[in-house]
């Protein structure tokens, strides 16, 4: 190679590196940072979350509706049956009494199952529904100078979402329940003064009850999930 062409060389790579860094100054200049559109922003899809209302399925906003107008009905309170009910928010003054009642706190105690076993207060039930498996009581058995006074046992139903619990109670026939006075109605189980607490739905929704007098106070069975017919077969068992 000549050495005229190597100098012509050199100056045509010369005459095109200023062209080729003018044009990397160029890319280094250009805005290229993505924009988003309104609509795909995060301020727009957060208004869009907010202003979308959620939908219920068709039977938990049936179950929210009655819920709500339940809410907004006064609870009963009155005697039916000999037995009185109340709200459970009512004074003091108007609660049931029983025999701890005016008693000491040193003076409750608890007591287990088998001390209950033989007595009017044992809870024995004859009749449980399908897949009901015993589960832990909110409160064992109370005991007040020498005398049982409170005694619960609670079931959970597999597969069925419900529940309920039993308790028997010494003292007075009275009790505090959370229904409108169209759901409450006197009935005789075994061949005993009762009410029943109708749920807000067949099915159960909305809790079902049933309140017996006993010669000691009361037998209760409330139940979750469990049709009024059902948690009144409970409690048929449960009289002797």
């Amino acid at each position: 190679m000549t050495k005229r062409v190597v100098v012509g060389m050199l100056l045509a790579v010369m005459a095109v590196l200023p062209l080729a860094c003018e044009v990397e100054q160029e890319v280094e200049d250009t805005d290229v940072t993505p924009t988003l559109s309104a609509a795909a922003s995060p301020t727009a899809q957060a208004t869009s979350t907010a202003q979308a209302e959620p939908t219920l399925p068709p039977l938990a906003a049936e179950q929210e509706r009655l819920r709500q107008e339940e809410a907004a009905k006064p609870k009963f309170e009155g005697v039916v049956n000999g037995i009185h009910i109340y709200p459970t928010d009512a004074p003091a003054a108007a609660r049931r009494k029983d025999a701890c009642s005016d008693a000491k706190a040193s003076e409750v105690r608890e007591i287990s199952l088998d001390a209950v076993a033989g007595t009017p207060m044992e809870i024995t039930p004859t009749y449980l529904p399908a897949g009901a498996e015993e589960v832990a009581p909110f409160s064992a058995p109370l005991a007040c100078g020498g005398t049982v006074v409170y005694v619960e046992r609670q079931w959970s139903v597999r597969n069925r979402d419900a529940n309920f619990f039993v308790i028997r109670r010494q003292g007075e026939q009275a009790i505090g329940e959370d229904a409108s006075a169209g759901r409450i109605s006197a009935a005789t189980v075994g061949g005993k003064r009762a009410v029943l607490v109708e749920p807000l739905t067949p099915a159960g929704y909305g809790y079902s009850g049933v309140i017996v007098a006993e010669d000691f106070g009361l037998t209760t069975v409330t139940a979750f999930g469990l049709a009024l017919e059902e948690t009144v077969k409970i409690a048929e068992g449960l009289i002797a």
